[in-house]
């Protein structure tokens, strides 16, 4: 059985390390990306960036798009062609509601989890990470509300709850009561210049800038163990 990896990007997708070892354990030179996206003024402008990227990081194929149509549609048949042809896929950033609502929920979930569980890597950036996990954490700095929110993620990772942006939004409070609130025992703030690996639902590694490790001691008395990693 294949090993199964999840790349969580804490903000910036142009990661050159990160993203050569998504590309190595898609396959090399032969790894075919689905990159999952939101229909906004601009978009096509990002995709030859992801492809140039992903070509110095030794890739040779093509890269195929998922992206909702102007009338905020997702092709889901189109979509699963794509899937099944990826041997990696990468989920952008953005508003996170809309993420979760378009990669998060219904079929196109099931096609994630299905694929990942036949070996193939996954990646998602700032709100493509929160998506991720069973518990999808929002900010308040992340949705018009301002308030903290709470979604059904994908469910790659149990018991864990992700934070990106963490140092630049000053995220730590909010991770910490979204601990709390849920009474989930362990966190990771990823800043915008990082990013943490999983290996088989395990934290690997973490590349780049900050990564911070919090775990819950007790959370009646809020004493909470915060570990900074760097790579």
């Amino acid at each position: 059985m294949k090993d199964q990896y999840l790349f969580l990007f804490g903000g910036h997708s142009f990661q050159t390390e990160a993203n050569r070892q998504f590309i190595e354990q898609a396959g090399g030179a032969h790894a075919r990306i689905a990159l999952c996206i939101m229909n906004r003024p601009g978009w096509e402008e990002y995709v030859p960036l992801f492809q140039q990227m992903w070509i110095e990081a030794g890739m040779t194929q093509n890269v195929s798009v998922i992206v909702p149509d102007e009338d905020g549609n997702l092709d889901l048949e189109q979509a699963e062609q794509v899937l099944s042809w990826a041997t990696g896929i990468f989920i952008g950033g953005g508003n996170t509601e809309k993420y979760h609502h378009y990669y998060a929920t219904g079929p196109f979930k099931e096609l994630i989890i299905d694929r990942y569980e036949n070996g193939v890597p996954i990646a998602g950036n700032s709100a493509g990470a929160l998506i991720l996990p069973e518990i999808c954490l929002i900010s308040p700095l992340d949705n018009d509300q301002g308030i903290l929110m709470f979604k059904q993620g994908v469910g790659l990772l149990s018991n864990v709850l992700i934070s990106v942006h963490y140092t630049e939004w000053d995220d730590q409070s909010n991770l910490l009561l979204g601990m709390k609130t849920r009474k989930v025992r362990y966190g990771i703030g990823i800043d915008e210049q990082a990013c943490v690996i999983f290996i088989n639902g395990q934290l690997a590694s973490s590349l780049g800038e900050s990564v911070y490790t919090v775990t819950c001691e007790d959370f009646d008395e809020d004493r909470y163990t915060i570990v900074k990693r760097t790579s």
